[in-house]
């Protein structure tokens, strides 16, 4: 089964407008999407995607699509080899990673941090496509308090949020009145990642003290700091699985036998784990595969793929929070042409500059010119973070002088105003 061509197809996949604002902030290059089209000698054709620009793929021409299966660790070929090769023999995606355990998975939806307004529309949208998991960032710059207030009030019965900080609680002492006070809603279904993950100890505090489960990343650190390589390294899954630092495990990364070859781990470890990644329908479809040939794969699991305007493909929708894992060959779900070619673009879009400000109830603001900034200067502890009150604004570039000034001057160092 030789790949006899490929074809890299660039995309723009705008977000749902009413969060598109702060999506651009930290997501500048999540609506860049890659599909990647191969063929087979046999003639039988495979998709896959990946979030970015193309990248050369030249180099896949001519090879084996069923060893590439285990050798080809491009995510975006990878997948589309899983499709045509599938499609070739007529047996699901699945039956090609390993054995299926189950026929349905846990799926969650999924977005960055949002103001509570939109954490509503979002948690009622989430609750009308059939999820009963959402899974979304939470950060410094919000009042988290009013946030989850906000979502209780719609979420139906059943409904969980999982909140992932990032590391943004910074240690167990501030951690730990936060997540209590947290604890106290019925619809918090547990804790990503609260403090760095390098910080072994705050982990044991957490998971002693605190009456909801705390999920990690599997042997990794979680923090969005650039400047510093060593602020968080995280714990080896070693560690945390003797030490039992975490309650659940976070599987990311698109490589079908590094999942499973963790999924294995978790699964003598008996540590329950979600799969998590971004892209379109057809990334959903890969997730639900390989998450039911995986034991341990009973979190839910997410794409982020309905945060789009529109859908390169329709994978099954949930059915109270589980998805139906497509039955057809291949990853069993078909891609939508119209919608590739209304999408299709010929070179990236300039990014659009703005400046974030992060209010404080005393009147206090904080000018950044860029996501890293922002988080660095909480992580850094330059200033408190989830105050109560506390929120974002964003003004984006209006082309005046007043904005060129702030601009230039926030980029260079956050800039105070007020207070």
């Amino acid at each position: 089964m030789k790949i006899t061509d490929i074809e890299a197809i660039p995309l723009k996949m705008p977000f749902l407008p009413e969060m598109a604002p702060f999506m651009h902030l930290s997501q500048k290059t999540m609506e860049a999407v890659t599909l990647y089209r191969i063929r087979l000698a046999s003639g039988a054709v495979g998709y896959g995607d990946q979030m970015g620009a193309p990248t050369e793929v030249g180099g896949f021409i001519g090879r084996d699509a069923v060893a590439g299966l285990r050798d080809i660790t491009h995510g975006g070929v990878q997948m589309a080899c899983y499709d045509a090769v599938g499609k070739a023999l007529g047996l699901p995606a699945h039956a090609l990673m390993g054995r299926q355990v189950r026929r349905r998975v846990p799926f969650a939806y999924w977005t960055m941090d949002l103001p509570p307004r939109v954490c509503v529309k979002q948690t009622q949208h989430a609750a009308s496509l059939g999820h009963r998991t959402f899974k979304f960032k939470t950060r410094p710059w919000w009042d988290i308090v009013e946030q989850i207030e906000a979502v209780s009030r719609v979420a139906p019965s059943g409904f969980a949020f999982w909140l992932d900080f990032n590391g943004h609680l910074r240690e167990a002492r501030q951690a730990l009145p936060i997540l209590r006070e947290l604890s106290r809603y019925d619809c918090v279904g547990g804790f990503e990642s609260p403090i760095p993950q390098r910080d072994a100890e705050g982990y044991n505090i957490l998971c002693r003290k605190i009456d909801r489960p705390i999920a990690a990343h599997y042997g990794s650190g979680c923090c969005h700091v650039r400047s510093d390589p060593e602020f968080d390294r995280g714990t080896p899954a070693g560690v945390q699985i003797a030490r039992r630092l975490c309650d659940g495990f976070v599987l990311g990364g698109d490589d079908v036998e590094t999942i499973r070859q963790r999924a294995g781990v978790a699964d003598e470890a008996r540590i329950p784990f979600w799969i998590q990644t971004v892209g379109t329908g057809l990334r959903a479809a890969w997730v639900a595969h390989i998450a039911s040939t995986c034991k341990q794969g009973l979190l839910s699991h997410l794409a982020a793929h309905d945060i789009r305007q529109r859908d390169i493909a329709s994978p099954p929708k949930p059915v109270a929070g589980w998805m139906p894992v497509p039955e057809g060959p291949g990853l069993g779900v078909e891609v939508d042409e119209a919608a590739v070619e209304a999408q299709r673009v010929e070179s990236p879009e300039p990014t659009l500059r703005r400046i974030s400000t992060v209010v404080y109830p005393n009147g206090l603001r904080w000018c950044f010119g860029g996501e890293h900034q922002r988080h660095e200067a909480f992580y850094f502890g330059d200033l408190p973070g989830f105050v109560r009150g506390i929120r974002m604004e964003i003004q984006m570039d209006d082309g005046s002088e007043e904005f060129e000034d702030l601009y230039r001057r926030c980029t260079e160092a956050p800039v105070v105003v007020g207070g």
